[in-house]
Order: structure tokens, then sequence, then C-alpha cells
């Protein structure tokens, strides 16, 4: 519990055999629930957890027997937070790529009422300087491109992963309908603005591990894949949010 407030974690993995056990093992005591979803993983991902689980029972293993996609697998943990009540739910890579260290600067909007989906957002502290040039140009492409298919004018990094999401906000959108492939950012930012939920940007340090690919993101295939999702998404949010009555 962080300050009367009940927190789970997602973890979606895929092939994290590498790099899985320290990403659960820095998560801070105070998150009360560790709800690891593997993605159809062909290594040894499961098993990994599985003997970690042995020594926490705040771990939970979640498998899906393919391959779905990383929306799908945040979903799923989406899912299994609502069920367990929880007031808050954290959403962070099996690639050990993010800093939990940092995970009260997101928390604290939620703690505050400040804010209903908190984000990462590398480029407030000058953290994208270290990112390789191709992945720098490319996030910086869709978060421009992305502000009207989301609705949000004021944020940016729209793809970054780290996040943490309210219960009323989890409580407010179909998540059944949401994309489940990569670039699921945008079709959720879109789905909170429909529900007129508030979504801040924070601060957070970008990691990369020596000698390890932690992304399996090609970018340039991501851009290509991503533009018709987001074109698709801002007709989609005009409609529901415009033209119903």
């Amino acid at each position: 519990m962080y300050k009367k407030l009940t927190v789970s974690i997602v973890i979606p993995a895929y092939n994290e055999q590498k790099l899985i056990k320290d990403t659960i093992l820095g998560v801070p005591k105070y998150v009360d629930k560790i709800i690891v979803v593997d993605d159809g993983s062909t290594d040894k991902t499961a098993s990994i957890v599985k003997e970690l689980k042995r020594k926490n029972r705040k771990i939970e293993l979640i498998q899906h027997k393919v391959n779905k996609g990383l929306g799908s697998a945040i979903v799923t943990g989406y899912k299994k937070s609502i069920r367990g009540g929880y007031d808050a739910a954290v959403v962070v890579g099996g690639d050990n790529q993010m800093d939990l260290k940092e995970l009260p600067t997101f928390l604290e909007p939620i703690v505050n009422d400040e804010a209903d989906y908190v984000k990462g957002n590398r480029f407030l502290n000058k953290s994208y300087k270290i990112m390789p040039f191709a992945r720098l140009l490319g996030n910086i492409m869709l978060s421009i491109t992305e502000k009207p298919a989301t609705g949000y004018w004021k944020i940016f990094d729209t793809h970054d992963g780290y996040t943490v999401i309210n219960k009323k906000a989890l409580e407010h959108v179909d998540w059944d309908s949401a994309w489940k492939g990569y670039a699921y950012n945008v079709d959720f930012l879109a789905r909170l603005n429909i529900a007129k939920m508030r979504v801040k940007d924070v601060p957070r340090r970008a990691i990369y591990l020596p000698g390890e690919r932690q992304s399996q993101i090609k970018i340039l295939r991501y851009i290509i894949m991503a533009m018709p999702l987001i074109i698709r998404t801002f007709l989609w949010r005009i409609k529901e949010k415009y033209l119903k009555w």
C-alpha cells in the first residue's frame, strides 16, 4: 500500500527470460500485487516467474497460450486488477527498462487526485538525449501525430509504457474492445479521452542496459504499422465524442 492506496503492478512479458527476474525483484515492497502476464513466451520466462512466485506470494502469473499482443497482455492485467479492487494499476515492461524507484512520482498525482492516468515522459528531464537517433525521431513523429488522435494536446512521448491508472479510469473504459497489439497507447489514450479522464505526464529516465537489446520494436516498421491505427483512432474518437447524441 502506498499512502492508503492499494497498488497492483502489471508486467507484460514476451520472451523476457534474461530480464524478467530483475524487473520483478525491483518492484517496491509497498506494491500489493505483482501480476505478470506471460504473452505466449517460448523461452523460460514463465518458469522463472514460477520460481520467484514460490518465494513471494504477491506474484501472480497469468499465461496466454499464444502470443496475443502487448495491448492484450496489459488488458489481461487490468482486468485482474479490477477484479482485485486495487486503487491503482501500474504498468511496466518485463525488460527492466523502467526504474521502479521512480514509481512514487507516478503515484503522487493519483494520491492527490490530480490525474486518472499518469504516464512517463522522457522529454521532461532530457532523458531523450540518450535515445538512439532513429528511436528519438520516431518517438517525436508519433507523439506529434497522435495528439489529434488521442485528444490530449499537452502530453508527449505518447508511446512510453511506464504508466499508472486509477480505479475510476479502469472501470470506465471498455477494455474488451481496446486495441490488443503494439501501438496500443494511442487507442488507450483515445478511450480515456472519450471517458473524460485526466492524463498527466511525469518525468522519467530512459534506461538502456549495456549489451542488452531490451526493446523488441523495429522503429520504422512500428511507424508504418501505427499510422493506419492512428488515423482510424482519430476518426473513431471524433465520432464517439462529438457525433453521437
